[in-house]
């Protein structure tokens, strides 16, 4: 059985905060995007399309949207394609009103309940090649352990779990809420040759025996979620080790961009060349036939003479329009929080009062000097163990460049004495 695997599409996000021309750009990219896993399926002659949950953003149904997809779930049925969408926390109204009620085309198959559905797949020959068992979120909240619900399946042919589900300690949880828990030690010994999983925005494989696999949302949606987005394209045979290859699909990439090394930028001209340079070296590894659109988070940090015009909301904007144009992108944000003064730090680590102590204190932590004893790694957002020497090592990270930041905030306007 052949089929695309997608998820966490958000049709019709808002996208506030950003201009008119940009929110109308992102919510085209959404669509996109999809329409480009439409085209992955009907080019890769798939039997299945598969959505595993939200596909909508909430209750907002534009009228573009509802013509777009109905003529998308059109195009699938023309090529013999069954689309089978199993609902998740973000996709809107119940069994009887919303946008579930969309008149699809008879190959489109949903699950919007707490019931298990079983779909049979068939080739263009009329043969059954598989099955999908799939099971949809009937509320934005449900807190059950939906997976549990599934029957075991039988049979030789390719057995297709699809869910929207947070399965517990799985990379990224921690930035999603645990919308249908489930347990990945029983998703490996439930009898699904793959779990199709959506509501984790990023790509990731938690599994290969059976593949447990988030394909992760079809186009970025903030500056979290940096990177290729896309869909899965997979093809499962009882003959073979499955076949899975992520395919990048999103218009728009989001990308984060940090530069400190701005002590010598005295002027605006030179300001923006550094940041061009970063951004150029930033995209040296790109493929080469790799040319979405950029929304970019431009963060500065460290000394600068220009400290207190990166402070002020009128000059970073005229920054972050100029920019645009520099780097070519379609948005630029500009975020200044830690530039500071350039500031004689030996001369104020050797003060006596509570700035000198803090200033030492963090010298030694970065020199591995002394260790936080009591610092609980559970109250930390990022650390990815709870080893002693990974708590070190993320710790020190944070730490790094700190202190001009720590005089400039303890000192005020008064920091470069």
């Amino acid at each position: 059985m052949r089929f695309v695997h997608v998820a966490d599409a958000h049709l019709d996000t808002s996208f506030a905060g950003r201009t008119d021309a940009v929110r109308r750009r992102l919510r085209d990219a959404s669509r996109e995007a999809f329409r480009r896993a439409v085209d992955l399926a009907v080019r890769e002659d798939v039997h299945a399309f598969l959505v595993a949950g939200d596909l909508f953003d909430g209750e907002r149904l534009s009228f573009s949207t509802e013509r777009f997809l109905l003529e998308q779930g059109q195009r699938l049925a023309d090529h013999g394609v069954t689309m089978v969408y199993a609902t998740g926390n973000h996709d809107p109204g119940s069994l009887e009103s919303g946008p579930r009620t969309l008149p699809w085309p008879g190959n489109v198959r949903v699950a919007g309940d707490e019931t298990p559905h079983r779909i049979t797949i068939h080739d263009r020959e009329g043969r059954t090649v598989g099955f999908v068992t799939a099971i949809g979120h009937s509320s934005s909240r449900v807190v059950e352990d939906l997976s549990r619900r599934l029957p075991r399946p039988e049979g030789e042919l390719p057995e297709v779990a699809l869910l929207h589900t947070q399965v517990h300690a799985s990379p990224g949880s921690d930035r999603h809420h645990p919308y249908a828990p489930s347990e990945l030690t029983y998703l490996l010994r439930a009898g699904y040759d793959y779990w199709a999983l959506g509501h984790v925005h990023f790509h990731q494989a938690l599994a290969e025996d059976p593949h447990i696999v988030y394909a992760g949302s079809l186009q970025g949606r903030t500056h979290a979620e940096t990177g290729p987005h896309g869909a899965l394209l997979v093809e499962l045979s009882g003959l073979s080790s499955p076949s899975i290859s992520f395919r990048d699909l999103a218009p728009v990439r989001w990308e984060t961009l940090r530069v400190t090394d701005i002590e010598d930028a005295d002027s605006l001209d030179r300001l923006e060349r550094r940041i061009g340079l970063a951004w150029r070296a930033a995209r040296a590894a790109d493929p080469p036939a790799t040319s979405p659109e950029w929304m970019v988070r431009v963060v500065l940090s460290g000394p600068t003479p220009l400290w207190r015009e990166l402070r002020n909301e009128e000059d970073r904007s005229v920054l972050a329009g100029e920019l645009r144009e520099l780097l070519d992108c379609l948005d630029v944000v500009v975020v200044t929080e830690a530039v500071h003064p350039p500031l004689p730090i030996d001369d104020h680590r050797a003060r006596p009062d509570v700035l000198g102590e803090a200033l030492r204190l963090v010298e030694s932590l970065i020199a591995g000097q002394t260790r936080l004893e009591t610092l609980d790694p559970e109250a930390l957002a990022g650390v990815g163990s709870d080893e002693p020497a990974a708590v070190d090592a993320y710790v020190r990270g944070l730490l790094e460049g700190v202190e001009g930041e720590l005089i400039a905030r303890t000192l005020g306007e008064g920091a470069s004495r």
